[in-house]
């Protein structure tokens, strides 16, 4: 067989390996530990309170919000606090929409509705890339937040930032194209990544 050619069949081989890693490598989100969680990782009531949106993308908080918590509900059977029985509480308590709760906010919310932890958090990125009117290549970048139900404490903090491209496997094979998309891969890497850490699937 032609040298020449062989050169130039394993340089491509080499190149297209290398892409392909360099696309679909991520970083697992990062967790920040402040204390130990409640019942020994044991959760299943929880509440989870309003995004804070920090990104310039409208309905990030509202998007990822919800996808968290359903993908949450879906990973281990936990029992979540109904969305608007979350707001009519912290409306009762006068907290703005994507303003951070205090202590007390914390500990009366976790009371009311009888659960274990509350989280919260915030998008800091949520961008919708465009090319030809299509949507391609969307990024998150979220920080979510568990705190203890009797103190409003932060146990644990996570970040996890994501690129539709990173799960590209071939050309365009495996793109995530849709921020509901992203978010639900974002989501479920995190809850996978809190299960690994010591949060328990629920039981009950």
């Amino acid at each position: 067989m032609n040298p020449i050619l062989n050169f130039f069949k394993y340089w491509a081989a080499a190149f297209l390996v290398a892409a392909l890693v360099s696309c679909s490598f991520k970083e697992p989100p990062a967790v920040l530990k402040s204390g130990p969680l409640p019942n020994d990782g044991a959760l299943c009531r929880l509440a989870i309170m309003p995004f804070a949106n920090q990104s310039s993308y409208d309905q990030a908080a509202n998007i990822f919000g919800r996808v968290f918590s359903s993908m949450l509900i879906e990973s281990g059977n936990y029992l979540v606090s109904q969305e608007g029985d979350v707001r009519k509480i912290l409306q009762q308590q006068r907290l703005l929409p994507g303003q951070q709760p205090d202590v007390e906010h914390v500990r009366t919310l976790a009371d009311r509705l009888g659960v274990q932890a509350v989280i919260t958090g915030a998008v800091v990125e949520m961008r919708d890339k465009t090319k030809y009117g299509r949507r391609l290549d969307p990024s998150l970048a979220v920080i979510v937040r568990i705190l203890d139900a009797d103190t409003g404490r932060t146990l644990w903090t996570t970040y996890n930032r994501r690129e539709g491209k990173q799960y590209r496997k071939l050309m365009h094979f495996g793109l995530v194209s849709s921020l509901t998309e992203l978010s639900e891969r974002a989501a479920r890497e995190i809850l996978e990544t809190w299960q690994e850490e010591g949060f328990k699937q629920c039981t009950e």
